[in-house]
C-alpha cells in the first residue's frame, strides 16, 4: 500500500454522532500506521462513518510525543479510480522521478502533480487539533460535510461521501509556543519552518479508508 509522505502536509468541528446508524450509513474501521516504516500502531484505531451528507472520523492512537501539539488532516481523493496503479499516494500528489524520488524546484520545494490533482480532485482540509496527553495518547474527531471548504487548504472539499478515498494524516507541531498556541492547533504550518520539509514538524501517523463503492 502506498502512503502519503510528510511532504503532502507541507503543501497546502468536532461533533458526535447522535442516534443509531441508518441503513444508508456505513462505518469503516482500520489501523493507524507510522510514516517512518509503515508499521501498525499497536492498540490504536481509526473509524470513518460515511453518511449521505458527509463523513465523521474518530482516531484513538498512542506513541505520540507527550505535550506536543498535533493536528489531524483530511486528505480526500474524490476520484480514486483515477489514482495511478490503483493506489492513491505520493505520485498522485507530486511529480516524481522514474525511481520514485522527489524532483525539487529551485526553492527546494517539490512540484505538485497538478494534472493529477485536477483529475483526482484532491482536497486537503483540517479535521482537528489538540495537545497530546502525558501518556502519549490522543483522541481526534472530525466531521466533514459534503461541499464544505471552510477548513480547506486546497481542493473542492468532499464531493461524494461514499465514493471518495479518505486519508487521515497526523502532524506534530512540537511543543506549544504560548504566543502562537492557537495557530499551532488550527493551522498546518504554525511552529514549522517555511523551508521544505518544514522542520521540526513531522507527520508521525496516518490511516487510509478505501471507497465504500
Amino acid at each position: 500500500m502506498k502512503s502519503l509522505p510528510n511532504a503532502l502536509v507541507i503543501t497546502a468541528m468536532m461533533i458526535g454522532l447522535s442516534g443509531p446508524l441508518s441503513a444508508e450509513n456505513m462505518m469503516q474501521s482500520t489501523t493507524m500506521h507510522r510514516f517512518a516504516d509503515l508499521s501498525i500502531v499497536e492498540g490504536a484505531s481509526a473509524e470513518l462513518t460515511r453518511m449521505d451528507h458527509g463523513v465523521y472520523m474518530k482516531v484513538k492512537t498512542s506513541d505520540l510525543k507527550p505535550g506536543h501539539v498535533v493536528t489531524m488532516w483530511w486528505v480526500v481523493f474524490n476520484n480514486p479510480e483515477k489514482c495511478s496503479d490503483n493506489e492513491c499516494g505520493e505520485d498522485d500528489v507530486f511529480n516524481l522521478n522514474a525511481d520514485g524520488s522527489f524532483i525539487f524546484n529551485e526553492d527546494g520545494t517539490p512540484p505538485m502533480n497538478m494534472e493529477a490533482w485536477k483529475s483526482i480532485q484532491l482536497s486537503l482540509l483540517r479535521a482537528d487539533g489538540l495537545i497530546v496527553g502525558e501518556d502519549g495518547t490522543a483522541e481526534f474527531r472530525g466531521h466533514l460535510p459534503v461541499g464544505d471548504t471552510i477548513e480547506a487548504v486546497a481542493g473542492p472539499g468532499l464531493l461524494d461521501s461514499m465514493k471518495a478515498e479518505v486519508h487521515a494524516v497526523l502532524r506534530d507541531h512540537m511543543e506549544p509556543k504560548p504566543e502562537i498556541r492557537s495557530e499551532m492547533l488550527n493551522s498546518m504550518n504554525a511552529g514549522c519552518s517555511e523551508i521544505f520539509p518544514g522542520d521540526p514538524c513531522v507527520d508521525p501517523q496516518f490511516a487510509v479508508f478505501k471507497p465504500a463503492n
